[in-house]
């Protein structure tokens, strides 16, 4: 179990370097395989849930506009719009590096298991009483990704 969440870690680190992901990705076909999506997935939103509560209850924060500005508005690699009403925020990303990466190399079912799955548990982690919505993702090929953010 060490073993998989280490290597999970490293490939999810490895973005930036497509030829390094690509064969990070590559050994994990060879050592680990389809066998283990399921297990990885439920290790990122473990490990990203508790993450984020953390990283809420460091910081004192839980509203909705907290949580777009610690996870949107000060990443600045990639593109999108937000969208604010009272209660809800809707987010369009038409650029995303990661995504970017993932298609580069031709591995987006990864790029799904190993970043986007994460969304909804960074909202769950950070405030059980928001909730998150997505339609369109640019790892499946969508011309953007739209995160929906809403207060219960």
């Amino acid at each position: 179990m060490d073993e998989v969440l280490e290597k999970i870690r490293t490939i999810r680190q490895s973005w930036r370097d497509p030829k390094k992901l690509n064969q990070l990705l590559d050994e994990w076909e060879r050592d680990f395989g389809d066998e283990y999506s399921q297990m990885s997935e439920e290790l990122v939103a473990e490990h990203t849930s508790t993450s984020w509560e953390k990283i809420a209850s460091q910081k004192g924060l839980s509203s909705l506009d907290d949580l777009i500005s610690v996870l949107w508005e000060q990443w600045t690699e990639g593109e999108f719009t937000i969208e604010r009403t009272k209660t809800a925020v809707q987010i369009y990303c038409t650029k995303c590096p990661i995504a970017d990466a993932y298609r580069s190399i031709n591995k987006e079912k990864y790029g799904i298991q190993f970043h986007c799955s994460e969304d909804p548990f960074i909202v769950k982690g950070y405030n059980p009483k928001i909730t998150f919505k997505r339609t369109k993702t640019l790892m499946n090929g969508d011309e953007y990704c739209d995160h929906f953010y809403s207060l219960e």
